[in-house]
């Protein structure tokens, strides 16, 4: 397995990088959150089907998309009185991506430990 190096000196941006990527993950930590993200995927969608596909409060939903459009993850286009949002760079379809692998590890018991880990810190 490969061991991450993120060169935090210099004038590469590492630094930099690393206080964007955390804030993008930190925003992407709700779990609704992510179900946007997913669900978006494939493409651009309204608020109307963003909001009955993750089957939660019509304010939730635009208050998850407000976030993640403030923070550059998400870019908004309005055509007459709807919105549709679709995710704005291939970092953020990148990170699915990685999401999508582990999911895949954690279902076929090669990482159920995390699972483990997730109840463990629930249960207490």
């Amino acid at each position: 397995m490969t061991q991450a190096n993120f060169e935090t000196s210099g004038s590469d941006g590492g630094a930099e990088f690393l206080r964007a990527a955390s804030l993008i993950m930190r925003t992407l930590g709700h779990p609704e959150r992510l179900r946007i993200i997913e669900y978006l995927s494939p493409g651009e969608r309204s608020v109307g089907e963003i909001q009955r596909h993750i089957e939660i409060s019509q304010p939730q939903t635009s208050q998850h998309l407000t976030r993640m459009l403030d923070r550059g993850i998400l870019v908004c286009r309005t055509e007459g009185n709807k919105r549709y949002y679709s995710i704005t760079s291939p970092f953020i379809h990148k990170l699915l991506g990685c999401f999508s692998e582990c999911q895949e590890k954690v279902a076929s018991g090669e990482w159920a430990f995390l699972l483990d880990i997730y109840r463990e810190s629930y249960e207490k």
